[in-house]
């Protein structure tokens, strides 16, 4: 089945989420996370797109970003190719680390906007793993700090509230109205299941499992699942295919 053209907006504006590969883990560490910040920042300058927010989260990254209706395929390629070549040469891997193309919708107008954007912030907080404003690897400390030292553009978001302390009142407004979205459940605490797997293998990273014959790759899932290591949570930390896993 061909798939279906990306729909673009009139706005420039768009809401993009990239996604890991079998919901595997884009980031094992913070300098995992800061080299992903240092692409974007790099790249967007480079193609002269706006970043308004960003929020990490374990397998899957949201992005707000204006001004790209031109080049939004081009600054998701430069920043998905730079990473996973960083990313598997860290982690003595290969193949794909992304699944498929990445998922966007065109911003309609600035209500939408304003949704997006309050989204984006909140998703840490909906997953129950940080509050927005203490969470260190999404654009929430951007309000905080000036223009200058950030990449990230405020004054959009900042132009349509009459002060911040209502911009503030409004990001912290709990809302059930969805967006796009990626499910990211977490059973075991995905760095207890590495260092689990680090320990029961005898090796130094997960990803080496994905690169062992397939009778050895189902028996290793299968001593991953007696302890307590979901499917989903193993494909994501170890890039194994979820059907191999399945048989497992």
């Amino acid at each position: 089945m061909a798939r279906k053209p990306r729909v673009y907006g009139t706005s420039g504006f768009y809401h993009v989420i990239l996604r890991g590969n079998n919901k595997q883990n884009l980031f094992n560490d913070d300098i995992d996370r800061k080299f992903f910040i240092d692409r974007l920042r790099k790249y967007s300058k480079e193609l002269k797109i706006a970043v308004h927010a960003y929020c990490l989260m374990n397998n899957h990254v949201h992005i707000l970003i204006g001004n790209a209706s031109q080049n939004l395929s081009l600054l998701v390629q430069k920043i998905a190719n730079s990473y996973v070549f960083y990313f598997n040469r860290k982690y003595e891997r290969c193949g794909h680390l992304f699944q498929g193309r990445f998922k966007s919708e065109p911003i309609l107008d600035d209500v939408h906007f304003k949704t997006v954007y309050r989204y984006i912030l909140q998703n840490i907080e909906k997953s129950g793993l940080a509050k927005l404003d203490q969470y260190r690897w999404n654009s929430f400390g951007a309000l905080n700090r000036c223009r200058k030292n950030s990449f990230i553009n405020v004054e959009y978001i900042m132009g349509m509230f009459s002060s911040k302390k209502l911009l503030l009142e409004f990001l912290f407004q709990r809302e059930n109205i969805k967006c796009m979205e990626y499910e990211n459940k977490i059973v075991l605490s995905d760095d207890r299941a590495i260092n689990l797997i680090k320990r029961i293998f005898g090796i130094s990273s997960p990803y080496k499992l994905e690169r062992l014959e397939l009778e050895e790759q189902i028996l290793k899932c299968k001593i991953m699942k007696r302890h307590g290591l979901s499917i989903s949570q193993i494909g994501r930390i170890t890039g194994i295919s979820t059907l191999i896993i399945r048989k497992s």
